[in-house]
């Protein structure tokens, strides 16, 4: 084996086609995905639908979010696993070398907030536990990941995962037990939310599938792990790995829990924050409510680390033509979120997803409408094209919407993506092919 192919089997193949000989069995490549599951995120998100919008129409929301996603994702497991390409290559055929730029940056930006807002999760649960400084916590929770991050991903992240997730799900149902305990179940469903009906510009379902919408960086991540998938393992991908199974673990299941939690634990709440996700699992569990908080968290800081190296990679190689090893890029990496830790990051993240989350929807939109036309996929290497512009413009679009609280600003940026590029999708189908187009959908 030459060396550069040693070198990019080392950093996951983040710059080039995955080979056949280099694709993943179907379960390691499972656990390795899955680990996006146990984010303490997605029971935050949960209690704060169900929050603004009350319980049952929160549930109803994640229903019809898994449902999304789950049509989404199909497609998308099938082009990477068809074409061994990333999100930064697909964004290089599609949108020109500043396509790829943008996504590199947009994913490694939300993969260190989510880093940080993750690591600040365990250092917060030490820090009651225990008490220290946090800052120490902070550094110590940082330091502690690095050595899980280094070299490729896929060569241990399945095994990994594999061991956490069955921990994590006895765990949390643990968690939940005991909440039922002290709380009282039976008013469960009928929490009306904090928004009173006459005061809601949308029904609560769908502001449930709209705040859901803010994390489509899920897509562009599927891309980057299902071209690590068998093409013989497509169908099980699509519907397991990526798929309404995965959806329904990621989407459903945690935000019912983290309804729950709150609920029964903290029935008082009004505003729920992350911080209220854990005390309402420290509270029941105690040491073992600690424990499981870190076995959640080595699970998707392991995901936000390998995605923000990934990408940091692919920015340092396009922008100043540096291939740095990986082992110094998570450090890098490291680094960055352990400053960041020490900053009020939350008074800013919010925003920054929500705005973030207007270019992950118009991405989708655009990809999507290409492979619905099957149009090709051209090679050439110019630094803009077309649909960077309808990508861009309709992000900014949805920018100045969230900036005038308008709630819906996400659908508008991922319907004026779509009918911005349909033209120019068709365009496409009808030309010719060149000679060096690759057909990967």
């Amino acid at each position: 084996m030459s060396t550069s192919t040693e070198d990019e089997r080392a950093d996951d193949y983040a710059h080039s086609i995955v080979p056949p000989e280099a694709r993943a069995p179907r379960m390691s490549l499972t656990m390795a995905s899955w680990s996006l599951i146990s984010a303490m995120a997605w029971l935050f998100y949960g209690a704060l639908a169900a929050t603004l919008t009350g319980t049952r129409q929160a549930l109803i929301g994640l229903l019809v979010s898994v449902v999304l996603f789950s049509l989404v994702n199909s497609p998308l497991v099938r082009l990477a696993a068809s074409s061994g390409l990333n999100s930064a290559l697909v964004s290089a055929r599609l949108f020109g070398r500043a396509g790829s730029v943008l996504i590199a940056l947009l994913l490694a930006a939300t993969t260190v907030y989510f880093a940080v807002f993750e690591g600040s999760v365990v250092a917060e649960a030490f820090h009651q536990y225990w008490g220290m400084d946090i800052r120490w916590w902070y550094l110590i929770v940082v330091i502690g990941m690095l050595p899980l991050m280094m070299g490729g991903i896929l060569t241990w992240m399945g095994k990994l995962n594999g061991v956490l997730l069955p921990l994590y799900v006895v765990g949390m149902t643990a968690a939940v037990i005991l909440a039922a305990r002290q709380g009282e179940p039976g008013r469960f469903l009928d929490f009306p939310g904090v928004v009173p009906e006459a005061a809601r510009t949308l029904p609560g379902w769908l502001t449930t599938v709209i705040l859901y919408l803010g994390v489509w960086l899920v897509m562009p991540t599927t891309v980057d792990f299902a071209r690590f998938a068998r093409t013989d393992d497509v169908r099980y991908h699509q519907t397991v790995t990526f798929g309404w199974v995965f959806s329904a673990g990621i989407f459903l299941v945690n935000g019912a829990a983290g309804m729950f939690l709150v609920q029964m634990v903290l029935p008082g709440t009004t505003i729920a924050a992350e911080n209220g996700v854990v005390t309402a699992l420290v509270g029941p569990l105690g040491l073992a409510g600690v424990l499981l908080i870190v076995v959640t968290q080595i699970r998707i800081n392991t995901l936000n680390f390998y995605q923000a190296s990934m990408n940091l990679q692919r920015l340092l190689r396009q922008l100043v033509r540096v291939h740095a090893p990986r082992p110094v890029v998570v450090v890098g990496v490291g680094a960055l979120v352990f400053v960041l830790m020490l900053t009020d990051v939350f008074s800013y993240l919010q925003l920054a997803l929500q705005w973030q989350g207007t270019f992950f929807v118009g991405w989708v939109g655009i990809v999507l409408t290409h492979l619905s036309l099957r149009a090709p996929w051209r090679t050439d290497d110019v630094p803009v094209k077309p649909a960077f512009c309808v990508w861009v413009v309709s992000a900014a679009v949805g920018i100045v919407l969230i900036q005038t609280g308008y709630e819906a600003a996400p659908l508008v940026s991922l319907a004026l993506a779509v009918i911005g590029y349909l033209p120019i999708a068709k365009r496409h189908a009808r030309a010719p092919a060149p000679a060096e187009t690759e057909h990967t959908g």
